[in-house]
């Protein structure tokens, strides 16, 4: 699944390689994926020119000249290619949006994807992206930020690390090797956490998700361009049965509310 280090490379190859560009065509093979009919979806932004395209928290935001947007979330997973021409077009795909020029892009959505339109007027009240919080690419996630967002709070932490309203852009997959580097357990209370811990935790949420952002992010997941990325450094996310890169205990695998958390038992003490 796409998570920031993911995003924030789709939405500036996008705005490097679409702004400017005007919109000629759009197939809308799955209409359930969209909040409009594929007919209105085309009649709002055929002629309409791309402004500028960038991210907030998963989400990709596409702004038009005619005042809509394109709101595209990649949910658990998809192939978002950009094309040329016509002629070497991937063989399955949900949506395929074309410019005046020849070249666009398909979006084949793997499981749960939005392609959604929404106006200026209503964008602020968009209920998938209007509450979704700054992420930690932003320079206003400062520790001092962070540390006002934990004061006060008793819940777990890592379903508050999950919840985009608190933070934008974190998922589950970069969140194992963040509580493990941390050393912080994911049903730690968050109340429970010392100012030395809070501040490590900071630490590692910037390192390893920069860490990613620098190799090019995951190497399962293509960017726009079908390149795969370069990270692929788990410490023991997905790393069940195997020695811990600290200790050497063996990293196991524990049930965190509706997701899975691999964690090194001696390093993450409860």
């Amino acid at each position: 699944m796409a998570e920031l280090p993911e995003i924030t490379k789709y939405a500036k190859q996008m705005n490097t390689t679409l702004q400017g560009k005007t919109v000629q065509s759009l197939e809308l093979l799955q209409e359930k994926c969209a909040n409009v009919s594929a007919n209105d979806f085309q009649k709002r932004i055929i002629g309409a020119q791309i402004l500028k395209i960038e991210h907030k928290g998963k989400w990709i935001l596409t702004k038009l000249s005619n005042g809509e947007n394109i709101l595209l979330s990649l949910g658990m997973g998809a192939d978002l290619l950009y094309f040329e021409n016509e002629e070497n077009l991937p063989e399955k795909y949900q949506v395929k949006l074309i410019f005046t020029d020849g070249t666009g892009y398909t979006v084949r959505f793997w499981w749960f994807g939005k392609f959604l339109l929404c106006s200026d007027k209503a964008l602020h009240m968009d209920k998938n992206t209007k509450d979704i919080a700054i992420d930690p690419f932003d320079e206003r996630f400062s520790l001092a930020y962070f540390q006002a967002l934990l004061s006060g709070k008793r819940t777990q932490i890592k379903p508050f690390l999950l919840n985009q309203k608190n933070i934008g852009g974190i998922g589950n997959m970069y969140l194992h090797d963040i509580l493990f580097t941390a050393k912080v357990h994911p049903q730690r209370k968050i109340s429970d956490l010392s100012a030395q811990e809070i501040e490590q935790l900071y630490g590692s949420i910037n390192m390893i998700l920069r860490n990613s952002q620098e190799k090019g992010s995951f190497s399962y997941e293509k960017d726009f361009f079908g390149k795969k990325g370069g990270w692929d450094d788990f410490l023991i996310g997905y790393q069940e049965n195997e020695p811990c890169p600290n200790c050497q205990s063996l990293i196991i695998s524990i049930k965190t509310g509706s997701t899975s958390s691999f964690i090194c038992p001696s390093c993450q003490a409860i």
